[in-house]
C-alpha cells in the first residue's frame, strides 16, 4: 500500500492513487502538523497548544485525549504504524518521494525550480482552520516560495530567456511591489531585451513607489544595476551561446543476455523517462544502489541499451572503479576527460584547468540528450564533476555507496536493488541451465534458491559450476551448500574478482575501524535487526558513535535501513560478518558484546515494562559498562519499542538460555511478559516462562521461580486450560510461602482465585481473594488491590451478586485512573459495562463499553478490544438491533480468530444462531 501525501495547496492523502478523505477539525489539523515536520517528533505539549489554541478544556487529560484524535489519525491513514510515539512526541513516517513538500524542497536544493514551483496547487492548507499552524509553517513556506521564484527567475535570465520573462515580471512586480528583486530582474530582463529606456523606467516606478510607502530609497543591489544600465555596463550581457558541434558516443557495454527479473526496478526507471526530452531543464539523475554481487551494473546496462533510442545526443559509459579490487577509484578529471575524447574535441580546444574543462564538457551537453552511465561510483563527490548543467540529459549512477548526497543536493531519484526473489533466482537458474535440467529436481532448485540467499552473484556461481559440470546432480550441489559453515567458501569462483566473499571484502576493506568493528559484532547477535541505541550497546561506545558507523556500513551496502532507524543485513552478508569476528574478534571480546546487547535489552525492557505496570520489582542483574538503556516518555512509547524489538528480545532469550546465562532469563520474563499478554502471543510466553523456571532452578531463586511459575499459571488460564492453570498457580503459591515473598504470594492468591472462579469454585477463590487482599492493604500496594477488586467482581458476578461486582468494579477503576494504569482502566470499562447490560441499564452499559472499545484500540489490547465488541453486540441484541449486534460480533470474532482465543467457538455459535450463512467457526 502506498500513501502519498501533498500539503501545497489544499490537504490531500492518496491511497494506492485513489484519494482519502479525511474529517475536518483536530484529525485534519493533527496531520497538517505532522507533515508539516514529517519525519521528525513533535513534542506532545506542542500539538496540544496547536490543537486546542484557546486552551484544552481539561489539562490534565489533555495528553489522553490528544492520544484518541492519534489514534482516529491511524485509523483513517490505514497504517497504524505510520504514526509512532517517539521521545515524548509523535511523528509521522514519510517516505521523501511521498511528499510534495518534501519533494518541493529536494528539486529546490538540486537547482530545479520549474519542477519544484510546478508542485504548487494553491495556497497551502486552506482546508485546516488554525491560526497556529498558518503563522508557524505555512506563512514562512509562502515566503521561501517567493525565494524560489527569484532563484527560478535567475536561472531563466541566465539560461538567455529574458524577452519572455517580461511579462511575468510585470504581474510579480504587481503582485508584490515592495521586493525589490522582482523589480531588479524586470529590469535585467528589459534591459537584456534591448529595451534600456523601458529599463530605466521600471527603476524610477520603483523608486517613486519606495518613497510613497516607506519613505526609503532603493537597495544598493538595485542602485547599483541601475547604475550598470545607464552606462551599458558589458557584464549584463546576454549568457554565452553552448558549443554545439561535436561527434555522438556510443560507449554502452552489451547487455548480459543472462538478465532476469528486476520488472519492479526497470518500471521505475522508465517511469523517469518522460520527464526527459520536454523543456531543458536540471538533468534526470538516477542512482541504483545496493550490496556487492546483487546486479546493479547488470540492471544499468540492461535499460540503458533498452532506451538508447530516446538519447540521439549519445551514450556515454565509464567505470569509476569506486570498489575495485585491484585499483583506484578514477579521478574527476581523468573522468571528464574520457568523455571530452568521446565527444571528439580536438586536443588544442581543451581548456588547461580542471575548471574550464567540467565548463566546456557541460556546454556540450548542454543542447543535446544524452544518456550517461557512471558505474561503480565511491561516493557522490566522484560523480557531481560528471553531472550536466541544465539539459535534456539522464544519468544513471551505480554504486555501493547509497549516495544520499546526491539523492538531497542534486534531487536523484533513487532506486534501491534488493535481492532477487525466489521466483526470478529460479529463473536465473533456468536461463543459465535449461528448462530440463532445473525443472528435473525442483526441490534441489529451491534449496540452492534458498541457500544463494537471492544475490545474483551467488546464483551465477552455483549455475556457472553445474554448466561447467552437466553430470553433477543439483541435489548434491544443494547439500553441499546446505552447510552454512562453508558457504562461502562453496561461493569461492576461483577468480579473485568473482567470488563471493572476496567481493563481500571489497566493501569492507573501505571501512573505518569503527564501522568494520561494528560489523563483525552485528555478525555475532541473534538480532534480526538492529537499532542505533541497539548497536552502540553492542560496540560498547557512546550512540553518535555508533550512528556513524551505522551510516558508514549502510553507505557500503554491507546493512541496510529497512525502517527508520533500523539497520539489517543478508544472510549470506552475515555469515560473512560472523567469519570476520570469529577470525578478528577474541572470544572473551565476542562474549562481552553479546551480553552488553542482552544486557541493553534487558535494562530497556525494564523500564518500558514500568509503563505498562507500577508494580514490578527492581532489576538484580546489574548495568554493564557501555550499556545506555532507553528512557520512555509514555506508554505508546514503551509498547511501540516492544512491538519493534520483540522479535529480537525472544531470540536473545533464546541465546542467553543456550549460554547458560540463567540471571537473565526470570527478568526476561518477568518484564516482558505483559507485552506478550497484551499481544496474546501466548506460545511464546509459555516458552519463555518455561525457560525462566528452569534458569530459577540453576539459580536456587525460589521467588523468580515462583514469579515464572506464576505468569505460566495465568496463560493457561487464558487458554480455557484450567487445571495446568490450577497446578502451576498452587507451585507458585507454594514457592512463594517458601521465600516468604509476599509480593508473589498475594500475586499467585489472585490468580488462584480467578482460576478457582473459573471452574465454579467461588468459595475456594473468595478464600484466596480475601488473603491476598489482607497482604496488599497491610502493604499499602494500591495497584494490588486494584487487580484484585477486579478479580473480586468477576467472582461476585459468578455468584449474582452483581451491584457488589459493580461497586468493586468501580473501586477499581478509581485506583486504575490514579495510577495511570490505562491497560487495566479498559479491562475495568468493559467488565463494567457487562455487568450494566445484565443489569439492564443499556445507557450506561453502551458508555463504560465504548469506552472501553476506544481505549483498548489506542492501546493495541487486540483482547479486550475484542471483549467489548462482543459485549456491545450483546446490548444491541438486547435492544432489538440484531443486525448491529451481529456486525459486532463478527468483528470480534475475526480478533478472536485471529488471536486464537478461548471464546471464538461460543462467539461462532451465536452467530450461527442468528446469521448462520454469515459465519464460519473454522
Amino acid at each position: 500500500m502506498t500513501m502519498e501525501f501533498s500539503v501545497l495547496g489544499p490537504l490531500e492523502v492518496r491511497r494506492d492513487g485513489e484519494p482519502v478523505r479525511f474529517p475536518s477539525g483536530k484529525v485534519r489539523t493533527l496531520l497538517a502538523v505532522l507533515l508539516l515536520r514529517a519525519n521528525k517528533v513533535v513534542p506532545v505539549d506542542e500539538l496540544v497548544e496547536i490543537l486546542w489554541e484557546s486552551g484544552a478544556p481539561n489539562p490534565s487529560r489533555a495528553r489522553a485525549t490528544l492520544h484518541m484524535v492519534v489514534t482516529r489519525l491511524r485509523q483513517a491513514l490505514g497504517e497504524p504504524d505510520a504514526v509512532r510515539a517517539a521521545s515524548g512526541g509523535y511523528l509521522l513516517d514519510v517516505h521523501p518521494d511521498r511528499l510534495d513538500l518534501h519533494r518541493y524542497r529536494a528539486l529546490t536544493a538540486a537547482g530545479r525550480y520549474h519542477e519544484a514551483l510546478d508542485l504548487w496547487r494553491g495556497a497551502p492548507l486552506p482546508d485546516v482552520k488554525s491560526d497556529a499552524v498558518h503563522a508557524s509553517a505555512i506563512a514562512p513556506l509562502l515566503e521561501d516560495r517567493l525565494g524560489v521564484l527569484e532563484q527560478r527567475v535567475d536561472a531563466d535570465l541566465a539560461a538567455g530567456r529574458a524577452v519572455e520573462l517580461v511579462a511575468e515580471l510585470r504581474e510579480l512586480t504587481r503582485d508584490h511591489p515592495l521586493r525589490e528583486r522582482f523589480w531588479g530582474q524586470l529590469m535585467l530582463a528589459l534591459y537584456r531585451s534591448g529595451r534600456q529606456a523601458d529599463a530605466l523606467a521600471a527603476y524610477r516606478e520603483v523608486r517613486e513607489l519606495l518613497d510613497a510607502e516607506l519613505g526609503v530609497e532603493p537597495g544598493p543591489a538595485l542602485r547599483e544595476l541601475h547604475e550598470h544600465i545607464l552606462i551599458a555596463n558589458p557584464s549584463l550581457a546576454k549568457p554565452r551561446q553552448a558549443v554545439t558541434e561535436c561527434s555522438v558516443p556510443r560507449m554502452l557495454p552489451a547487455r548480459n543476455p543472462h538478465f532476469v527479473g528486476r520488472s519492479t526496478e526497470l518500471a521505475e526507471l522508465t517511469a523517469q523517462l518522460p520527464k526527459v526530452g520536454h523543456r531543458k531543464g536540471a538533468p534526470r539523475v538516477v542512482t541504483i544502489a545496493g550490496t556487492a554481487g546483487v546486479g546493479k551494473t547488470t540492471l544499468a546496462v540492461y535499460w540503458a541499451n533498452e532506451v538508447a533510442e530516446h538519447f540521439p545526443g549519445g551514450r556515454l559509459y565509464l567505470n569509476l572503479r569506486g570498489f575495485d579490487p585491484t585499483g583506484e577509484p578514477v579521478p574527476p578529471a581523468e573522468a571528464v576527460r574520457t568523455f571530452l575524447d568521446a565527444f571528439e574535441v580536438s586536443p588544442e580546444a581543451i581548456p588547461a584547468s580542471f575548471d574550464k574543462q567540467v565548463a566546456l564538457y557541460r556546454r556540450i551537453l548542454e543542447e543535446r540528450a544524452v544518456l550517461i552511465v557512471l558505474d561503480n561510483a565511491r561516493d557522490a563527490e566522484q560523480v557531481r564533476p560528471l553531472l550536466p548543467g541544465d539539459s535534456r540529459c539522464f544519468v544513471i549512477v551505480t554504486s555501493r555507496d547509497r549516495l544520499a548526497g546526491l539523492v538531497a543536493n542534486e534531487g536523484a531519484h533513487p532506486v534501491p536493488l534488493a535481492m532477487l526473489d525466489p521466483v526470478e533466482s529460479t529463473a536465473l537458474l533456468t536461463r543459465r541451465l535449461g528448462e530440463d535440467r532445473v525443472s528435473a529436481d525442483p526441490a534441489a532448485t529451491a534449496e540452492l534458491v534458498e541457500h544463494c540467499a537471492g544475490l545474483p552473484l551467488a546464483l551465477a556461481i552455483v549455475a556457472a559450476r553445474a554448466a561447467i559440470n552437466p553430470h553433477f546432480a543439483l541435489r548434491g550441489m544443494a547439500a553441499e551448500l546446505a552447510d552454512g559453515r562453508h558457504r562461502l567458501d562453496y561461493l569461492d569462483a576461483g577468480d579473485p574478482d568473482a567470488g563471493v566473499r572476496n567481493v563481500f571484502s571489497w566493501s569492507h576493506r573501505f571501512l573505518g575501524p569503527a564501522a568494520a568493528r561494528l560489523f563483525r559484532l552485528i555478525g555475532l547477535s541473534t538480532a534480526v535487526d538492529t537499532s542505533v541505541p541497539a548497536a552502540a550497546a553492542l560496540a560498547g561506545v557512546p550512540v553518535p558513535e555508533a550512528a556513524a558507523a551505522l551510516a558508514e556500513l549502510t553507505r557500503a551496502h554491507l546493512l541496510f535501513e529497512q525502517h527508520p532507524g533500523r539497520y539489517t543485513t543478508y544472510d549470506l552478508l552475515r555469515r560473512y560478518a560472523a567469519e570476520l569476528a570469529a577470525a578478528e574478534e577474541a572470544e572473551p571480546d565476542r562474549d562481552a558484546a553479546v551480553e552488553r546487547l542482552l544486557n541493553w535489552f534487558l535494562h530497556t525492557a525494564f523500564g518500558a515494562n514500568r509503563w505498562l505496570r507500577q508494580d514490578i520489582r527492581p532489576l538484580t542483574v546489574e548495568l554493564l559498562d557501555g550499556v545506555r538503556p532507553l528512557e520512555f516518555g509514555s506508554f505508546d512509547e514503551a509498547v511501540h519499542w516492544f512491538d519493534v524489538e520483540c522479535h529480537n528480545l525472544l531470540p536473545a532469550a533464546w541465546d542467553a538460555f543456550h549460554r547458560g546465562w540463567w540471571r537473565y532469563l526470570p527478568a526476561l520474563s518477568t518484564n516482558m511478559w505483559l507485552f506478550l499478554n497484551l499481544r496474546y502471543r501466548q506460545s511464546d510466553t509459555i516458552r519463555l516462562c518455561d525457560s525462566a523456571m528452569v534458569a530459577a532452578r540453576h539459580l536456587g531463586d525460589l521467588a523468580a521461580e515462583s514469579g515464572a511459575m506464576n505468569n505460566l499459571g495465568v496463560v493457561f488460564g487464558r487458554l480455557g486450560r484450567f487445571d495446568e492453570a490450577i497446578g502451576h498457580l498452587t507451585g507458585a503459591l507454594a514457592l512463594g510461602e517458601r521465600a516468604e515473598d509476599p509480593r508473589n504470594t498475594r500475586i499467585a492468591l489472585n490468580n488462584l482465585g480467578m482460576a478457582y472462579n473459573a471452574v465454579g469454585r467461588a468459595d475456594l477463590a473468595l478464600d484466596c481473594l480475601t488473603r491476598a487482599l489482607e497482604i496488599c492493604r497491610a502493604q499499602e500496594v494500591r495497584t494490588g488491590e486494584a487487580v484484585l477488586m477486579d478479580t473480586l467482581a468477576t467472582v461476585h458476578r459468578a455468584l449474582g451478586e452483581r451491584e457488589r461486582a459493580v461497586e468493586c468494579l468501580e473501586q477499581a477503576l478509581r485506583l486504575n485512573l490514579d495510577n495511570d494504569d490505562l491497560y487495566s482502566v479498559g479491562i475495568n470499562l468493559a467488565n463494567l459495562g457487562r455487568l450494566h447490560h445484565e443489569l439492564g441499564r443499556t445507557a450506561a452499559a453502551t458508555d463504560a463499553l465504548e469506552r472501553a472499545l476506544e481505549l483498548s484500540r489506542s492501546l493495541s489490547d487486540r483482547h479486550n478490544e475484542a471483549l467489548a465488541l462482543a459485549w456491545l453486540g450483546d446490548v444491541l441484541d438486547g435492544s432489538g438491533d440484531v443486525t448491529g449486534a451481529c456486525q459486532h460480533w463478527r468483528a470480534a470474532l475475526a480478533i478472536f480468530k485471529e488471536l486464537d482465543a478461548p471464546e471464538t467457538r461460543e462467539l461462532g455459535v451465536r452467530l450461527l444462531a442468528h446469521a448462520p450463512v454469515q459465519v464460519s467457526t473454522g
